[in-house]
């Protein structure tokens, strides 16, 4: 997200932008696992808004058919997801763009004017100013030594997340669509298939461990991560129908726990700068507006 607003700000101001992301898809943790049952959200579960920037935008890309509503009962806050997968929610930010997937950067070095980046695969690109939108402590390995920019990302925190994906031959007639708790092997759990925009036979589950738990088995095995979760998950919801399909996925960095309390990182000089959620704090949102703020940064810059 962070990224992409970035690169979405620059090029509507005219600049000539390349965004560089190592998934295969675009969201980041923003994320949907694809399945023969269906769709899992297996990272960020819903989006808030508080900015009204933020919610004019959330409001375009509704228009779009990018972005929904999903309604709660109880929920006084409009949560919104991505139609028909959280990770779809960011297309029309990188519409038009030039985006090169499955492209993980190796190295950057400063040109002195201009940068040099270099990817997996022998690609080098070359580029006039870089933003840098990934999670702090990747951030500051593949900048240290390349810039100043990096020497204080060691006081941001982040909390993971072990996330189990379950595709259920039949539904869950009494379990509730959404549970929350503060820790603990079962922190949240969904029924996406109760998400906007989803298509599933049968019924597909989100379970995602609390930061204190995933801490704790953190560096786990996925069997044992997998057999634990899914003992959780039936010990809340009762007997389980036939498991079609199950899967874990771990997030290292899923939470941002510290932010680093700055809109973003820019040394105009140097032409690089940092975004990312960790920036703000721990909201899609915060990510977004970190992203502008980086753009707003760098076309100041240029300006002068």
């Amino acid at each position: 997200m962070a990224g992409l607003a970035c690169a979405r700000h620059l090029a509507d101001a005219g600049q000539d932008v390349i965004v560089l992301d190592k998934g295969r898809g675009l969201g980041g943790r923003l994320a949907t696992r694809r399945s023969e049952y269906g769709a899992f959200d297996h990272g960020a579960q819903y989006i808030t808004a508080r900015n009204p920037g933020f919610a004019a935008w959330l409001d375009q890309a509704e228009l779009a058919s990018s972005a929904a509503p999903w309604q709660q009962l109880g929920v006084d806050r409009t949560w919104w997801v991505g139609t028909p997968g959280m990770s779809r929610i960011v297309a029309p930010l990188a519409e038009g763009l030039d985006v090169r997937k499955a492209c993980r950067v190796e190295a950057v070095r400063s040109n002195a004017p201009g940068w040099t980046v270099a990817c997996e695969g022998d690609e080098i690109v070359q580029a006039d100013h870089l933003a840098i939108a990934i999670p702090a402590p990747q951030a500051a390995t593949l900048l240290a030594g390349v810039t100043p920019l990096a020497d204080g990302l060691d006081v941001v925190r982040y909390a993971p997340c072990w996330t189990l994906m379950v595709a259920l031959a039949e539904p869950l007639e009494t379990a509730p669509r959404v549970y929350r708790a503060s820790d603990g092997p079962c922190a949240w759990i969904a029924c996406d298939s109760s998400k906007p925009g989803r298509a599933a036979d049968g019924e597909n589950w989100v379970i995602q461990a609390g930061p204190g738990w995933s801490e704790i088995h953190l560096e786990d095995s996925s069997d044992t991560v997998s057999r634990l979760l899914h003992d959780a998950f039936e010990s809340w919801a009762g007997a389980l129908p036939d498991i079609r399909s199950s899967q874990v996925h771990r997030w290292r960095y899923a939470r941002v726990l510290k932010a680093l309390d700055a809109p973003c990182l820019w040394d105009g000089e140097a032409g690089i700068g940092l975004a990312g959620d960790w920036c703000l704090g721990p909201r899609v949102e915060a990510a977004y507006l970190s992203g502008r703020a980086l753009a707003g940064r760098m076309l100041a810059t240029q300006s002068r």
